[in-house]
């Protein structure tokens, strides 16, 4: 089962890539053997905007990926970048990566499964040392405009109202005037099953059986972990099958693949207690699937040629329709 926790992006060589998009040129990169940075640096622009390029190639070439691209905000910025420093600044979109990846043995598909396989996230945040923004401060000229913003919101009588009666507001006032907020039942200590800090707790928090961790990033991680390890070895346990039924798996008519299926269901049942289909295909394909894509995809494994697809043709029953 995917995750639905959020977090950061797969690591690629020590860079924290934040699109499926960027993962696939860097390996495009290092197949050509290629030398290349990731936001290495961040240009301040003679209109006093800041700009990091995605891509630094060792030729002293610039590369920016983009998935979408606003032609009205970040093309005049990335123009005025050239102008300002005379380099060239190649702009590719998802189009122009499928043509980059033909001649080589990568599938475009296949990458952008093994970057999300390595996220393990539904979505991603950038905290930290890894948000583009991390150390970059704001200039004056900024500043005056948060601020003629703030005053102007101030201006709103309703703003102001809703501002000055807010319940944050009031209990900050108060904790100021020295009348303590908050409970004053002494903390009890525990230690996290996953870092092993010690950390402080409410009382009655620390008799529920689920508080195990010091934070939510520690739970998450555990969760991920756990997670991880289970569906490895669902995925594993199916192409084990599949191996041992390569035979099977190509005969098999469409509407008979429940019958193939089911000593497989029911190992997987009887060691992990998962006993919902649609669970055991998510964990071996990556994605939800039916149990026709489930075959197609067991029958790439068995094949298990780069870039074949081995959706060979499926028997389908003389006396019916073909499915899917």
């Amino acid at each position: 089962m995917a995750s639905t926790f959020y977090g950061y992006s797969s690591l690629y060589k020590g860079y924290c890539l934040r699109s499926s998009l960027e993962y696939i040129y860097a390996k495009y990169l290092d197949y050509k053997g290629i030398a290349w940075t990731y936001e290495s640096k961040t240009y301040t622009l003679s209109n006093g905007v800041r700009y990091k390029p995605d891509f630094f190639l060792e030729s002293g070439e610039f590369v920016e990926i983009k998935g979408t691209f606003n032609f009205d905000q970040d093309l005049p910025k990335i123009h005025q970048f050239e102008s300002d420093y005379n380099v060239k600044v190649l702009i590719l979109q998802e189009r122009d990566l499928r043509q980059l990846i033909k001649p080589i043995p990568f599938v475009f598909e296949h990458l952008k499964q093994e970057w999300k396989s390595q996220a393990k996230v539904r979505g991603m945040h950038s905290f930290g040392e890894r948000n583009p923004r991390y150390g970059v401060t704001q200039s004056e000229s900024t500043k005056a405009k948060i601020a003629a913003k703030a005053k102007a919101r101030f201006q709103d009588p309703v703003f102001r109202e809703k501002f000055i009666n807010s319940e944050k507001r009031r209990c900050y006032h108060e904790s100021r005037r020295g009348v303590k907020i908050g409970s004053t039942v002494e903390k009890v200590s525990l230690i996290c099953q996953f870092c092993g800090v010690s950390f402080k707790t409410m009382p009655f928090m620390a008799k529920r059986e689920d508080k195990k961790y010091c934070s939510y990033t520690c739970s998450v991680n555990a969760q991920h972990g756990k997670t991880a390890t289970t569906e490895l070895e669902i995925r594993q346990a199916a192409l084990d099958f599949a191996l041992q039924h390569r035979d099977e798996l190509f005969a098999v008519r469409l509407n008979r693949l429940k019958p193939l299926f089911q000593p497989l269901y029911d190992s997987i049942a009887q060691k992990h207690g998962i006993i919902d289909i649609r669970t055991i295909c998510h964990a071996v394909t990556g994605k939800p699937c039916s149990r026709k894509e489930l075959l197609f995809f067991l029958r790439a494994s068995v094949e298990n040629v780069r870039g074949a697809t081995a959706n060979q043709e499926a028997v389908e029953p003389e006396d019916k329709k073909p499915l899917g």
